[in-house]
């Protein structure tokens, strides 16, 4: 019996450690923009959007979601998905340590080795990426989307 409720214990002492851990602690937004939603909802109102390396507070977590608190503007308060943050300080400036075209690589999930290896096995030839570009330009409105969702019966998760 001792040896149960101390392995309950120390479970719940585990839990409210990694809680505690990001909870207060400084993270910053690790995609280009990203909106900061007054709740978990994905029709949710957007309070304000955040930036690539822009500075949050983490006040908790929720499943996949975290409420956090923009540090240049600490009177906000919203939601967004964790995998949009990272605890690695992001810093921009003059001095980058990689390419323009790294850069674009990495935006479309791929790395010099990966196209490397891509390239080898298509006989060398160039990638081109003018069509992913293309379709990376489509804009849909939230007002389009909420419709084709609402008329196709597809929102029923969400309200």
């Amino acid at each position: 019996m001792n040896k149960r409720l101390l392995l309950i214990l120390f479970g719940v002492l585990s839990i409210s450690g990694i809680t505690a851990q990001t909870q207060g602690r400084i993270m910053y937004v690790a995609t280009k923009n990203v909106e900061l939603k007054s709740s978990t909802g994905f029709f949710a109102e957007t309070v304000v959007v955040l930036q690539y390396g822009d500075q949050v507070t983490v006040v908790r977590e929720n499943g996949k979601w975290r409420e956090v608190q923009p540090v240049r503007q600490p009177s906000l308060n919203g939601w967004i998905l964790a995998n949009s943050l990272t605890s690695k300080r992001i810093v921009s400036g003059a001095a980058a340590s990689a390419s323009a075209d790294e850069l674009a690589l990495a935006g479309k999930g791929f790395s010099q080795e990966v196209e490397r290896s891509y390239k080898k096995r298509t006989s060398g030839s160039v990638v081109n990426y003018q069509e992913i570009d293309a379709m990376e330009e489509i804009s849909v409105s939230r007002q389009e989307l909420y419709d084709f969702l609402t008329e196709g019966h597809l929102n029923k998760g969400d309200n």
